[in-house]
């Protein structure tokens, strides 16, 4: 512990790191525990399949509506005013998931929490950006993008533990009040790297010689959205994520479904077994993807490069979502799942961090946003094909689509590079 201290202290953009990770958490805590109660819901509100579908779409829709409000508001108002805003916005909505009566009124919360959450991934890359040196955004990235997976990982046990305990109603309300003791930590302790408190000269000076400017020039601090993707590699970036977010998007709001209708599992069987998978993402794949492309950085590799290698690496993984439906062995599909999140993670991370570095510090909000509204856009479109699909004719359909989405954006996204050969050199970092 004492050690603990003495490092933050000597390096304070480690401790926003660990504080922009908690968001994360607390933001797919809030999220989850719908999907671990989906199906206690759907019996004693009587909401069937399609309308489940139609509740997430909701809140998928309100994602793109929000990340095209948050970048712009991000960039102008700062992120410990934007991040605190969504923060206490959205805890009061989760709060008030309590009250649903059916699922018109469930989707209208979830409609309002979509626009809340929607601020944290910008926020937290716009952070990095201000905080974190190139040649370690790569595993920064990692431990924010993966914080999302631990919010997974903690939502089954504890969200199923509460309700076994207390009901679904006071679930929602201790899970979304939980964000009040992060908005009091968070509003004391964040400032950007030029006004923060007991910031070293050493590490300030470190920090601010090796990020990018805020703006090189007039036109670059005032890019509309359209203009920033101009830039094919940023088109190729938006259009990656509008094809592989649904796989996340799944993990989040069907596999706890999957497993409790297709393989059994109780509500007990879940807070004990549905963590696995998505643990798999902060312990291996998300770190390990950070960590790899930061080595090659290091050893001089261009750092947009060293992105690129982890993510087509990461893509060969994914089509073993083959494996996964069709095994009658449900150690082996939820071993399975584990890998393809790991390898999703690898994906992600390495996905985030190159938009961090391809346009100017101003501008990292915009173009997380950007993806986001096209990874929201993916999600509405899948999340309705998988409920009329699994209404219909079962998971398998939906897991062999899953599996080759990855390998699809890669090749969708090399062909923006071929358009533009250029797009990798004299950008800036």
């Amino acid at each position: 512990m004492v050690r603990a201290r003495q490092f933050l202290g000597q390096h304070k953009r480690w401790g926003i790191v660990v504080l922009l990770a908690a968001f994360s958490i607390v933001n797919y805590l809030d999220r989850q525990a719908l999907s671990v109660l989906a199906p206690t819901l759907r019996k004693e509100l009587g909401i069937s399949v399609e309308q489940y579908s139609y509740v997430v779409s909701t809140f998928l829709a309100a994602y793109a509506i929000g990340y095209a409000i948050a970048g712009k508001a991000l960039d102008r108002f700062g992120v410990k005013l934007g991040l605190a805003a969504a923060l206490l916005f959205w805890s009061l909505i989760g709060m008030a998931h309590a009250a649903v009566v059916g699922w018109l009124s469930l989707a209208a919360l979830r409609f309002l929490l979509g626009l809340g959450q929607s601020f944290n991934s910008p926020g937290g890359m716009k952070a990095l950006a201000e905080w974190i040196p190139p040649r370690e955004r790569g595993l920064c990235s990692a431990i924010f993008s993966n914080a999302n997976s631990l919010g997974n990982v903690l939502a089954p046990p504890i969200v199923g533990g509460l309700a076994l305990w207390l009901g679904w109603r006071w679930t929602f309300v201790i899970v979304g009040a939980s964000g009040f003791i992060l908005l009091a930590i968070w509003w004391r302790i964040y400032d950007p790297p030029e006004t923060q408190r007991g910031l070293s000269a050493a590490e300030r000076s470190l920090i601010l010689q090796t990020r990018a400017p805020a703006m090189g020039n007039a036109a670059e601090a005032t890019a509309s959205y359209w203009e920033i993707l101009r830039n094919p590699l940023c088109l190729g970036l938006c259009l990656t994520r509008l094809i592989t977010d649904p796989f996340a998007y799944f993990i989040s709001f069907w596999l706890v479904e999957y497993f409790q209708s297709v393989r059994g599992f109780s509500l007990q069987t879940v807070a004990l077994l549905a963590w696995i998978p998505p643990l798999a993402s902060p312990l291996f794949g998300g770190p390990l993807g950070g960590f790899l492309s930061d080595w090659m950085v290091g050893r001089g590799v261009d750092s947009r490069v060293a992105r690129l290698r982890l993510m087509i690496g990461s893509a060969c993984f994914m089509p073993l979502a083959l494996v996964a439906v069709h095994t009658t062995h449900t150690w082996v599909a939820v071993a399975t799942v584990a890998l393809l999140v790991a390898a999703n993670s690898c994906w992600s991370v390495n996905k985030l961090t190159l938009a961090s570095e391809i346009v100017p510090r101003s501008q990292v909000a915009s173009l997380v946003s950007l993806g986001g509204i096209a990874g929201s856009i993916g999600g509405v479109i899948s999340t309705l094909v998988a409920g009329r699909l699994i209404a219909t004719v079962g998971y398998v359909p939906v897991f062999t689509g899953l599996g080759f989405l990855h390998l699809t954006a890669f090749g969708v996204l090399w062909l923006t590079l071929r358009a533009s050969p250029d797009s990798l050199m004299g950008v800036r970092r």
